[in-house]
This record gives structure tokens, sequence and C-alpha cells, in this order.
């Protein structure tokens, strides 16, 4: 947490910094370095950013912020000066100078992140957007305000209502008929509302995908399945953390890392996040042991992801890696009444 007086409006510097950006080569560039702005997610301070403003536009440093918002999994390509991050559902490539950054398997029209002395900057549009949620800059206290999950969404230079509806998973005509609008037409700065996402919508395309995964075993089904569940209890009790890598188990874990973790080590290959997972394996509606299920979680993300992963235990219950208990195991998964509500599908990948 930080002190409340970070948070008093605070003196902008002026500097000239060498700006290199990725692709595009080395500019001169005047930038206003705003010190100590308080982060705040829908109204609670969290954190402190530094943010700088360069023609009128404020930006935040990307990977302070992705860590603020549970995007812990980072990677990054020096060559192309690309960044890969994750929370564990959703994958997010970004890269200095692009004008498109990548979410999932969307594209997402964003203004060119800069590269300046040796830190990647996103601008609080392009932060929003790829983050599910409406960040602002706060000036009668200096702050940062960050609305999680997004209510609305501000329109970018090349967004369309189309590709607004496919990153939100909602339809064309939710979204005008949530924003009155009688025409397609929006504008660069336009705020738009963003209605529920349809789920039934957003998610169809996992379930139709049939990917085979790499079954390095040569056990029978019943007894790789039956190694799998002793495998999965072996790490209940552990913590739970967004965007959890590999290299912090078994003492962390975020929902797709301890499902990777579980299924490799019993010969399963599985991709590092819940979204690709759900590409895998064929659908299911009569359950079996080993299956893994999916969720959405509403109150988290309005973009009608698929958000959680765990597995099914045979018996009517699951056992997975959850934000607010770690490695446990949920009884009567499906009657449950968070989960049976942000139930999505299964997928059997050992058969």
């Amino acid at each position: 947490m930080i002190k409340h007086k970070l948070l008093r409006i605070t003196t902008v510097f002026a500097l000239t910094f060498s700006i290199s950006v990725g692709g595009i080569g080395t500019v001169n560039a005047e930038v206003d370095y705003v010190p100590n702005a308080g982060v705040y997610i829908n109204g609670k301070v969290v954190n402190g950013i530094n943010p700088i403003i360069e023609d009128g536009i404020y930006y935040l440093p990307f990977v302070d912020l992705a860590k603020i918002l549970g995007y812990n999994h980072i990677k990054f390509e020096e060559k192309t000066k690309t960044y890969e991050i994750t929370d564990g559902s959703t994958t997010i490539r970004v890269t200095m100078g692009g004008t498109r950054a990548k979410k999932g398997n969307e594209y997402v029209n964003i203004k060119p992140p800069r590269w300046i002395n040796e830190t990647a900057y996103i601008s609080l549009h392009a932060g929003g957007a790829l983050f599910n949620s409406y960040i602002s800059y706060q000036k009668e206290n200096g702050s940062i305000q960050i609305v999680k999950p997004a209510k609305q969404y501000a329109v970018h230079k090349g967004d369309t209502l189309f590709n607004i509806s496919r990153i939100h998973h909602i339809s064309v005509d939710d979204l005008r008929r949530a924003n009155n609008l009688t025409s397609n037409i929006i504008k660069d700065g336009q705020i738009l509302k963003l209605p529920n996402a349809n789920i039934s919508k957003g998610e169809r395309e996992p379930i139709k995908e049939q990917e085979p995964v790499k079954n390095n075993t040569n056990a029978t089904a019943s007894e790789q399945i039956e190694k799998l569940l002793r495998e999965a209890k072996r790490y209940i009790g552990a913590k739970y953390k967004y965007g959890a890598t590999l290299a912090e188990a078994p003492n962390l874990f975020d929902c797709s890392s301890y499902t990777q973790l579980v299924f490799k080590n019993v010969g399963v290959q599985l991709p590092r996040v819940s979204r690709d997972q759900a590409s895998k394996g064929v659908t299911v509606s009569n359950l079996k042991a080993g299956d893994l299920m999916f969720f959405t979680m509403k109150d988290t993300y309005t973009d009608g992801r698929v958000a959680h992963v765990g597995i099914y235990m045979g018996d009517g219950s699951m056992i997975h890696a959850s934000i607010s208990k770690g490695v446990t195991i949920t009884a009567n998964v499906l009657q449950n009444s968070y989960w049976s509500k942000n139930y999505l599908f299964s997928k059997r990948v050992i058969q």
C-alpha cells in the first residue's frame, strides 16, 4: 500500500528523452513526468505508479500496470521489443511502436506503446482495452482510477463496432442498443457503455475446437486418470497467485498453471492459459473423472472469456486452484451458487 500523502497533486516535470521505439527508430520528444500517482481499483487505493505525458496523452509503465492487475507471468523478446504476459486466463502480446496488440485470439487497436529509457509505456486507452478495465487520470488528486471489470470503452482510431463487440463477446446489436446508436459510425475518443457479455455467443469457439494433445505415456486411460487425480491432490493447500509461473510451483499456482503441471506430470502437455487449454480435446456433456471444466468469471471479466479451469473428480466435485482458497476441492460444483452460473463447458483430453 502507498501512503495517502503520495496521492496529492504533484508538480509535473518536463523532461526531454531520447525515445527509442522498436522498428521506428530514435526520435527526440518532450515528455512530462508525473511522479507518485496513486492507483485506485474500484475506488480503493492499491499501489502507486509513475505516469508520463506525451502530446497530452497519459502513458503508464506497462510492466508495473500489468503486475498491479495480476498479470505476473511476463516474458520479453528483446529483438522485437515485444512483451507477452498472462494472468492465467488470457495471453496478451504487445510490441513497442505497434498499433495493434493481441489479446487471446483477438486483435486490439491501440496507440503505439512508447519505449523510453529501456521502459515500456502504454496509453490509458491501451491499458483499459487490453486489461478489460476502464482507466483514467483524475486531476483532482493526481491519481490513476481503474474500474475493473470495464463498464465502458473508449473508442480508438481504427475501431469498429464489430471489433469492439468481438473483444468483449457481445453482439453489435447489443452494443448499439446500449448506446442508443442509430448507425455503425463511431468516433475516436467516444465513450461506449458495455452491456453484459453474451457468454453463449462469446465462447462457442473453444467448444468447437478439437485440437489433440501430446500424450507421452503407454498407460491406459483409466490408469492415467487415476494417477492424475492422485497428482492433483498432492498440491491441496498451495496458494493462488495470478499469472503464477511453473517455477513458482508447487507453492504458488493460478488455475491454468495448476492444471498444466498436473497433466504434465502424467505425460499430457497442455498450453499455458485456460483459454488455450479450452481449445484442446473433445467437448463432453457427461462428465468423467479427469475432464477439464471451464468457467467464465462475470465479477472479474466483462468480456465473457474462459477465465477459470479445474479438473472434474468423478463424484460431482472439482479440484482447482481457487483465487480465494488456493488449491482446493469444491464439492457439487455444478450445484454451487457461484460456479454453476459461470460454467461454460468441459473438455476431455485423456481418452
